[in-house]
């Protein structure tokens, strides 16, 4: 039993440090990488007061403009300047939700 839990623990121990390392590698600055023209674009820049912010959500992908029905109602959780900052970071604009006509509830006779 005791020799099991050796191995459970030197798997575990092996896997964990395989993480650390492909972390550190894919995060790490590469001196042969190309620079960077500009400012990066940043989902977590909280909005300029003079502009309209753009309302996004991570989950659905989708942002709202100040004209969105929902745009009062919605937190959200990434700004962005404008629509084509957010389309640029792969956000879709709200579209209107179409109605759908009430089923008429009487009986056939």
């Amino acid at each position: 039993m005791f020799g099991f839990f050796i191995q459970m623990f030197l798997l575990c121990a092996g896997a964990f440090l395989a993480g650390v390392l492909l972390t550190w590698l894919t995060m790490r600055a590469r001196p042969d990488a190309p620079e960077v023209t500009g400012a990066p674009l940043s989902i977590m820049e909280e909005p300029v007061p003079s502009a309209p912010a753009i309302k996004a959500n991570s989950r659905t992908m989708m942002f709202h403009t100040p004209e969105s029905p929902y745009y009062k109602r919605m937190k959200g959780d990434a700004f962005f300047h404008s629509p084509e900052d957010a389309r640029r970071a792969g956000y879709t604009m709200w579209t209107p939700r179409p109605r759908v006509p009430a089923v008429s509830q009487i009986p056939v006779v």
